[in-house]
């Protein structure tokens, strides 16, 4: 640009034509936008229509993240069903255990001449997806079948329906609903176990350790049932839901995991505004409630912890800054401090690697707790 040329773009004259340019530019871009808007609009209510479950949120409005998220769930339902087809017959598909739409089951009765234990597995997530159809044809679910152990394997609400409680409590809802049909599904109601990977492991460990939820007077009969365990394993469980717990003892990096927002029912904002969040009462509480390790007792059943990696593979150290979160979230260091904790109490807990333990052990661990052998 030469020298002439560059005055005339500093002057008033030139800073307004460039000013009206940018305005006409902007003008152009939104009358575009609003001839395609529309369109989009109608596509998402129309979807809404016939998807009405894809309002994640349940707030009337679809998204096009919300269609994008279903659209991608119900394509890795659909990538289940061939293992699905390798499976005994489901003795109960798809059945409501509670009002939520996420609320549903599958049941498979393993073959016996009696009441058979039954094990119920919850899926991983993040508490923000997951569906249950990953556990069709899973290993230990078919190990379980073929040594006379029944099956369930349920979704529950995610975090972003609803924060905790909801989905731990929907867990708590499917063992009562279990035991409360026991007889006439052929289940020992006293012989239930609970397994799941990652958010369906923190709820198991969390359920395991917590005090019995029933509700004796509850008009709900279902309700008043014992949320008490046999056993559970818990496979790359967090047992602790305290971000202070992991920023101090897990990981010392200056982020929290996204789900956090979520399941605290949280806004997201900056690390250190919700830290400053995190430390009001309310959410104290929360903490406090949703941690497995502040909840242990004497009379809490055996555990069996899965992870990543191996003990010996850790320092004993908080993980570094840089550590992504699917590592620190999964780190064995949850297990040992849990392991420590029914150590100094004397209840049974195995802590693994995950390329440290067999679906042969876990077979045997629970059926040395259902009295198998």
């Amino acid at each position: 640009m030469s020298i002439n040329a560059l005055r005339r773009s500093q002057s008033p004259y030139g800073m307004l034509v460039k000013l009206f340019l940018k305005l006409l530019s902007l003008f152009a871009a939104f009358t575009a936008l609003g001839q395609v808007l529309p369109g989009i609009e109608k596509q998402l209510k129309d979807y809404l229509e016939t998807h009405p479950q894809a309002d994640y949120n349940v707030d009337g409005i679809l998204t096009k993240q919300e269609a994008s998220k279903h659209r991608k769930m119900q394509d890795f339902i659909s990538k289940q069903e061939p293992r699905l087809a390798m499976m005994p017959e489901r003795t109960l598909a798809e059945h409501t255990y509670g009002p939520h739409w996420r609320n549903t089951l599958d049941f498979w009765k393993a073959e016996s001449d009696g009441p058979t234990p039954v094990v119920l597995f919850f899926h991983p997530g993040g508490f923000v997806g997951g569906d249950k159809s990953l556990y069709y044809g899973d290993p230990l679910v078919m190990a379980c079948l073929e040594n006379g152990i029944s099956v369930v394997t349920a979704n529950y609400r995610y975090a972003t329906q609803a924060p905790f409680p909801a989905s731990h409590h929907d867990a708590a809802r499917v063992v009562q609903y279990v035991r409360y049909h026991a007889k006439s599904w052929g289940i020992d109601p006293e012989r239930v176990a609970m397994t799941g990977a990652s958010a369906g492991g923190n709820m198991s460990v969390w359920l395991a350790v917590h005090e019995d939820l029933a509700d004796p007077d509850n008009v709900d009969p279902v309700a008043r049932q014992s949320t008490r365990l046999t056993t559970i394993i818990g496979v790359n469980s967090q047992t602790s839901n305290d971000p202070f717990f992991i920023w101090d003892k897990v990981y010392q990096g200056n982020d929290a995991h996204s789900s956090t927002y979520y399941f605290y029912g949280i806004k997201m904002m900056p690390v250190n505004q919700l830290k400053e969040r995190l430390v009001k009462p309310r959410y104290r509480r929360m903490i406090y409630e949703a941690s497995s390790l502040k909840h242990i007792s004497k009379d809490d059943p055996p555990v069996f912890l899965i992870h990543p990696e191996s003990l010996e593979e850790w320092n004993g150290k908080p993980l570094p800054p840089e550590t992504e979160q699917s590592k620190y979230a999964h780190h064995i260091a949850f297990g040992k401090y849990f392991k420590d904790e029914y150590d100094s109490i004397g209840i049974p807990c195995e802590l693994r690697g995950k390329n440290e333990t067999t679906v042969v052990e876990q077979i045997n661990w629970l059926r040395k707790w259902f009295e198998m052998e």
